[in-house]
Protein backbone atom coordinates (compact mmCIF):
# COMPACT_ATOMS: atom_id res chain seq x y z
CA UNK A 1 0.00 0.00 0.00
CA UNK A 2 0.96 3.40 -0.85
CA UNK A 3 0.72 6.50 0.72
CA UNK A 4 -1.13 9.53 -0.38
CA UNK A 5 -0.45 12.70 -2.27
CA UNK A 6 -1.25 14.89 0.60
CA UNK A 7 1.60 12.80 2.91
CA UNK A 8 3.95 12.42 0.38
CA UNK A 9 3.97 16.49 -0.45
CA UNK A 10 3.91 16.67 3.71
CA UNK A 11 7.31 14.37 3.97
CA UNK A 12 9.11 16.15 0.65
CA UNK A 13 8.35 19.17 2.93
CA UNK A 14 9.39 18.73 6.13
CA UNK A 15 12.17 16.22 6.13
CA UNK A 16 15.47 15.87 4.73
CA UNK A 17 15.81 13.38 1.48
CA UNK A 18 18.00 11.06 3.55
CA UNK A 19 14.98 10.70 5.91
CA UNK A 20 12.55 10.76 3.52
CA UNK A 21 12.38 6.69 3.08
CA UNK A 22 13.04 6.21 6.50
CA UNK A 23 9.47 8.61 7.45
CA UNK A 24 7.11 6.83 4.87
CA UNK A 25 8.79 3.11 5.93
CA UNK A 26 7.86 4.05 9.60
CA UNK A 27 4.12 5.45 8.43
CA UNK A 28 2.89 2.62 6.07
CA UNK A 29 3.85 0.69 9.21
CA UNK A 30 0.88 2.14 10.73
CA UNK A 31 -1.37 0.07 8.88
CA UNK A 32 -5.62 -1.08 9.27
CA UNK A 33 -4.37 -3.37 11.39
CA UNK A 34 -3.59 -0.45 13.76
CA UNK A 35 -7.04 1.93 13.36
CA UNK A 36 -10.14 0.81 14.63
CA UNK A 37 -13.19 -0.36 12.36
CA UNK A 38 -10.01 -0.82 9.76
CA UNK A 39 -10.84 2.71 8.66
CA UNK A 40 -8.79 4.52 5.95
CA UNK A 41 -10.17 7.56 7.51
CA UNK A 42 -8.77 6.52 10.92
CA UNK A 43 -5.45 5.58 9.06
CA UNK A 44 -5.15 8.63 7.51
CA UNK A 45 -5.25 10.91 10.33
CA UNK A 46 -2.98 8.91 12.24
CA UNK A 47 -0.25 8.90 9.64
CA UNK A 48 -0.99 12.76 9.36
CA UNK A 49 -0.87 13.09 13.12
CA UNK A 50 2.32 11.27 13.17
CA UNK A 51 3.92 14.06 10.44
CA UNK A 52 2.39 17.04 12.16
CA UNK A 53 4.08 16.06 15.78
CA UNK A 54 7.33 14.93 14.56
CA UNK A 55 7.95 18.69 13.27
CA UNK A 56 10.93 17.15 10.70
CA UNK A 57 12.64 15.47 13.24
CA UNK A 58 13.05 11.97 12.22
CA UNK A 59 13.39 10.28 15.74
CA UNK A 60 10.04 12.05 16.57
CA UNK A 61 8.50 10.07 13.78
CA UNK A 62 9.29 6.85 14.96
CA UNK A 63 8.01 7.34 18.58
CA UNK A 64 4.92 8.83 17.35
CA UNK A 65 4.35 5.56 14.26
CA UNK A 66 5.43 3.45 17.65
CA UNK A 67 2.92 4.99 19.67
CA UNK A 68 0.30 5.40 16.95
CA UNK A 69 0.49 1.45 16.62
CA UNK A 70 -0.56 1.28 20.11
CA UNK A 71 -2.85 3.64 20.47
CA UNK A 72 -3.75 5.19 17.76
CA UNK A 73 -6.31 7.99 19.20
CA UNK A 74 -3.50 9.15 21.76
CA UNK A 75 -1.40 10.50 18.46
CA UNK A 76 -4.96 12.17 16.68
CA UNK A 77 -5.69 13.52 20.46
CA UNK A 78 -1.81 14.94 20.94
CA UNK A 79 -1.83 16.89 17.05
CA UNK A 80 -5.95 17.89 18.11
CA UNK A 81 -4.13 19.56 21.46
CA UNK A 82 -1.80 21.73 19.64
CA UNK A 83 -3.95 22.90 17.35
CA UNK A 84 -5.95 23.75 20.06
CA UNK A 85 -3.03 25.83 21.70
CA UNK A 86 -2.45 27.57 18.52
CA UNK A 87 -4.05 31.46 17.98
Amino acid sequence: MALCQELNAMIERHFSPDDVNEVRAALLSITLDHVMARSETNLFNARRAVLNLSKGELDKVRHYAKRAKEDFRDVIYWEGLENDARP
